[in-house]
């Protein structure tokens, strides 16, 4: 299981969370926001916070599939403080 400090470190992570604060979004527009990072890097980073119950993902019946993410409560408590934490820095 992924610790709390695990997921935190890695990259794409904070990016991913902060941006899903806007509502759900669909794998590719996590891409856009992450600057173009690898589908496999965000990927990991989905399952991990899917791990620690920050975010969930479902894949639509229409439109060849498309996956969406969104932000838990848990998540949305979470991201909202890395906002917060990334005024102060």
């Amino acid at each position: 299981m992924v610790s709390m400090v695990d997921w935190l470190e890695k990259p794409r992570t904070v990016e991913i969370l902060i941006s899903l604060l806007d509502g759900k979004k669909y794998f590719s527009e996590l891409k856009d926001v992450t600057g173009g990072a690898s589908t496999s890097t965000i990927e990991s980073r989905i399952k991990e916070l899917r791990a620690v119950g920050l975010v969930k993902d479902k894949k639509e019946d229409k439109f060849g599939g498309r996956r969406y993410i969104w932000l838990t409560v848990k998540g949305q408590t979470v991201a909202k403080h890395l906002t917060d934490i990334q005024k102060i820095l």
